[in-house]
């Protein structure tokens, strides 16, 4: 068994008292992180929608449950899991918490030792209780992804801004997990306000055209385009082996040639998919704009 070598001032006692559990968490966490394990909410017992005992554990409190799988059976239909090693060893420390009559929460029980080790103290900051992005780092993000870097390279700025990998408070993966985020939450609103925006012009402006698709659950597929100045150079070649990393969609530009044997912009287009079916809707809106094919 191990037990934590802390400050006196920050091991919990049996009968402390607390305004609220979230006031336990955070003095328990504060604990666990000195010494190297972190901790979660465990079993809870609501009473009258009232929080009567709660308890908080360590995060290798007991122990996980395989399913037995037959991989012979052709006929299972279940989901079937990878089988990774757990990381619960069925450890008993705990912090138990009772209603007191007066609407605080008092420890019943405080469990202090551990059947494993801790986590080494230049570590640490890899726990996950001890990652967090703030507000100062999400702003930080969002200001290098405005001026083209990603939450890799804002990583490493961070860590020479603050003196080191311990001193951020977040790893790589938390950048760039907040990073995705952000893109998945934003990416269906910028699509929508392209093609609101590309209508509305087309509404208002006779010879320029636009089209989009979408696939069965609205999300959009493709998106062409072409204005009265491309339309007026109409000969035409396009290209397709360009990929935006931003949003997985390929951008095809149908260029032409001018009387000065320039090249000159006629249409774009963005897919979603680089299949027949996306290609005939996208020569189609072309051919539709254009009002005749192109010599080829």
């Amino acid at each position: 068994m191990y037990t934590p070598i802390v400050s006196a001032s920050m091991i919990p006692n049996e009968g402390m008292i607390f305004d609220s559990v979230d006031a336990a968490e955070q003095f328990y966490k504060r604990y666990a992180l000195a010494d190297g394990f972190s901790i979660r909410k465990g079993t809870q017992w609501v009473v009258n929608n009232v929080l009567r005992l709660n308890y908080i554990v360590c995060t290798k409190e007991g122990s996980r449950t395989v399913k037995e799988v037959d991989t012979l059976n052709q006929d299972y239909k279940g989901k079937k899991d990878r089988r990774r090693p757990s990381q619960r060893t069925g450890c008993n420390a705990q912090l138990r918490l009772v209603l007191t009559d007066k609407g605080k929460y008092m420890v019943k029980f405080f469990g202090e030792a551990h059947n494993h080790l801790f986590v080494n103290e230049n570590d640490i900051h890899f726990l996950t209780a001890a990652r967090e992005l703030t507000f100062t780092h999400n702003k930080m993000l969002d200001d290098l992804a405005n001026i083209n870097i990603g939450p890799v390279k804002a990583f490493n700025i961070m860590r020479t801004v603050y003196g080191g990998f311990d001193k951020v408070g977040a790893t790589k993966s938390d950048c760039k997990n907040y990073k995705r985020k952000i893109n998945l939450y934003i990416g269906d609103y910028d699509a929508e306000m392209v093609v609101q925006r590309l209508m509305v012009k087309k509404d208002y402006c006779p010879n320029f055209s636009c089209d989009y698709i979408t696939s069965k659950d609205g999300t959009l597929k493709g998106l062409f385009w072409a204005n009265e100045c491309a339309k007026r150079n109409f000969y035409v070649s396009f290209d397709a082996t360009y990929r935006h990393n931003k949003y997985n969609m390929a951008f095809v530009p149908f260029t032409g040639i001018d009387n000065h044997n320039r090249n000159v912009t006629l249409g774009a287009a963005l897919l979603g998919d680089e299949i027949a079916e996306t290609y005939a809707w996208l020569l189609s809106c072309f051919k539709s704009a254009f009002g005749y094919e192109p010599q080829l």
